[in-house]
C-alpha cells in the first residue's frame, strides 16, 4: 500500500494486498511473500520485516513498512554487538543475492530465510550474524529484556 493511502508507520488491519501475494506464494510453492512498493523497492512481508546483509552491512528498507519493534530491537543488537546495519533502499535482486536474510517479528524473534525464489542464499544455511543476533536476541528477552512479568496466578 502506498504510504499517501495508509501510513506504514500505524499498525493496521488493511491486509488485502498481503492476503492476496500470500495466496500467489502458496500457489508457488513458497512459505510466504516479501512485497515491494509502488517503485519496485523490497518493502516487508506479512507481520514481518526484513533485513539483508548487502556488501557486508545489513540493510532493511527504510520507507514503506511498520517500523516493528522488533525491527527497533535488531538496530539496538547491531550496535551493541558491533554489526553495521542501515535503513535504505533495498532492491530486489540485492535481497536474491544477498550473504544472508533474515525476517523480524514480534513472536518470532528474528527468523532466518534461506531459499528465495527457489533458491538458496548463500549456502542455505543461517549466516553468522543472523546466528548472532537470533542468540542474543533470545537470550536478552530469557532475562526479562523489554519485558513486563505477569503472575497469571492472581485472580483480578
Amino acid at each position: 500500500m502506498p504510504p499517501q493511502s495508509v501510513d506504514p508507520m500505524v499498525k493496521h488491519y488493511h491486509w488485502l494486498d498481503f492476503e492476496m501475494a500470500l495466496f500467489d506464494a502458496y500457489d508457488a510453492g513458497a512459505e510466504t511473500v516479501v512485497l515491494l512498493d509502488g517503485d519496485g523497492h523490497v518493502a516487508e512481508g506479512p507481520g514481518f520485516n526484513i533485513f539483508a546483509d548487502v556488501g557486508g552491512r545489513l540493510v532493511t528498507p527504510r520507507q514503506g513498512v511498520l517500523d516493528g519493534m522488533t525491527r527497533r530491537t535488531t538496530f539496538e543488537l547491531c550496535r551493541d554487538l558491533g554489526i553495521e546495519a542501515r535503513e535504505d533502499r533495498l532492491e530486489p535482486e540485492q535481497l536474491r543475492a544477498a550473504d544472508e536474510v533474515f525476517l523480524t517479528t514480534t513472536a518470532g524473534g528474528i527468523i532466518p530465510v534461506t531459499i528465495i525464489d527457489g533458491r538458496q542464499i548463500a549456502d542455505g544455511m543461517p549466516g553468522p550474524k543472523t546466528v548472532r543476533l537470533h542468540g542474543e536476541y533470545w537470550k536478552r528477552r530469557a532475562a526479562g529484556w523489554y519485558a513486563e512479568p505477569v503472575d497469571y496466578r492472581q485472580k483480578p
